[in-house]
């Protein structure tokens, strides 16, 4: 009996061992070895397999080049690492690496070929999901970067160069201090101590700074990088810029202060015109007034009650404005003749505070197109804070000036004037310049915003001008003429 080399049995047993498929066939391509590997790669049994044609475990696209490698091996050519695909006995098709050689008698002549097969199906789902995120990470509209466990940056996405300004060439293998301002590097000492410590830090709201030395506001979270066996060897981070988001909250909860500071305005200008209409009312009810009281007490309620009208008018107003109801109905109308209506509407409080008002508008009739009863309005709010806001001597003028299709109406006054930073805020609702001087007139700081968008709703325009404190202010109204 002969005796098996102890080798070739430690041989055989590791390709039978083996996970890869461990395949041989003769020079025609007629399988003759089969190991289990190869059964579980393939699905076939050595019964069904051996004997039959290498081209069974080849889908049909691929066989041309499974020829050409086949004719390559027959020259004594070795094939190592080749990609290609594999037919399996389900039907199913999946990625297959290879390597493939040609097998030699002693005497060196080729007498088959044999390959090893391995299943890449895991590897390649695992380079598409890669490939997925990495161009979910280079698409994303936040900020994505990595880095290691002393802070230098290991991965830059394109959203983290947008936000920034550093490139990825400008700013890997740096600390990632080059975002930090100098006054905020503590928190990088506080964040790789969390992550360190295998915590992540979620929706931290910071400032970060970009190459050109400007800062964003950010909201940052940090996450442990861990390897294979668990440890941490770094983090990853994604930063969103919330510079809007908090632009956005900053100005709610100034619309809510303000809100809440007319909300107490209105109450005061309600209550001192209610207080001296109720009791003269009451006064006048249990007759404790003289003959002589009781006419006052008349003009007093119905100056009050004028006032009233006109606050619940001013705040229905706004109200419509910001629910989109307000609406103008224009018509032909004298321009000249709004403003001497507005004038006269003022002149009372003018002459009891010593103001001298005067109105100088074209002989001839202005033809607009206009909401007549709006128009006065705006007039009347600009003479009416002219007035109020000028003292005790002064004068108030109004002017008309016609040029290019286009009148304008100039309100000018000598009082307090208004200060440069403050010009751009005039026709806010609800803004008042000078809280103190305020008070002192009463008012809602609503008439200059209404007045505005009634202007806006004619196709005209609102300005103003002032040179500073004390040096009075101009308001100039622009409308289209008529025709």
């Amino acid at each position: 009996m002969k005796t098996v080399d102890p080798a070739a049995l430690r041989l055989a047993a590791i390709v039978e061992s083996s996970d890869d498929g461990i395949i041989s066939h003769d020079p025609a391509g007629r399988i003759e070895t089969w190991n289990r590997g190869a059964e579980r790669i393939y699905g076939y049994t050595p019964a069904e397999i051996i004997g039959r044609s290498v081209d069974t475990l080849v889908p049909a696209d691929q066989r041309r080049d499974e020829a050409a490698l086949t004719r390559r091996v027959s020259g004594g050519e070795a094939l190592s690492h080749i990609e290609s695909k594999a037919l399996l006995k389900n039907g199913a098709v999946i990625p297959v690496s290879f390597s493939i050689s040609p097998v030699r008698t002693l005497e060196g002549e080729i007498i088959g070929a044999s390959r090893i097969v391995r299943d890449i199906s895991s590897q390649a789902a695992l380079q598409r999901d890669a490939l997925r995120l990495a161009a979910i990470v280079d698409s994303s509209d936040d900020a994505i970067a990595s880095k290691d466990l002393n802070g230098i940056v290991l991965t830059w996405n394109k959203a983290a160069e947008r936000m920034f300004g550093f490139t990825a060439g400008e700013i890997v293998g740096q600390s990632i201090l080059k975002i930090i301002p100098p006054e905020r590097y503590g928190e990088e000492d506080i964040v790789l101590n969390h992550i360190r410590a295998g915590l992540p830090v979620d929706h931290f709201e910071t400032v970060r700074q970009r190459k050109d030395g400007s800062q964003v506001e950010v909201s940052l979270t940090v996450s442990p990088i861990r390897d294979p066996r668990g440890r941490i060897i770094g983090a990853s981070k994604i930063a969103r810029d919330i510079t809007g988001l908090r632009r956005l909250v900053r100005e709610a909860e100034d619309a809510n202060r303000i809100k809440d500071e007319f909300l107490a305005t209105l109450s005061h200008e309600l209550r001192t015109p209610l207080n001296a209409v109720l009791g003269y009312t009451r006064m006048l009810r249990d007759g404790t007034l003289g003959e002589e009281r009781q006419g006052r007490a008349v003009e007093v309620i119905e100056r009050n009650a004028t006032l009233l009208h006109q606050l619940v008018s001013d705040v229905l107003d706004v109200s419509a404005i910001v629910t989109g109801k307000m609406r103008v109905t224009p018509s032909d109308c004298d321009l000249n003749e709004v403003v001497r209506a507005a004038c006269d509407s003022v002149m009372p409080s003018a002459q009891a505070k010593g103001v001298t008002v005067s109105v100088q508008v074209p002989l001839e009739p202005t033809a607009a197109r206009c909401d007549g009863d709006r128009m006065q309005q705006v007039f009347w709010n600009l003479l009416a804070n002219a007035v109020k806001f000028t003292p005790r001597g002064g004068a108030v003028h109004v002017d008309t000036a016609i040029t290019d299709h286009v009148a304008q109406v100039t309100v000018r006054d000598t009082g307090i004037g208004i200060r440069p930073e403050a010009l751009s805020q005039v026709f806010q609702r609800f803004w008042q310049g000078d809280s103190v001087n305020s008070r002192q007139t009463g008012g809602l700081g609503v008439g200059l915003a209404l007045a505005r968008h009634f202007v806006e709703l004619h196709g005209g325009t609102i300005s103003v001008a002032s040179e500073g404190t004390g040096k009075g202010s101009a308001f100039m109204v622009t409308l289209p003429l008529a025709g």
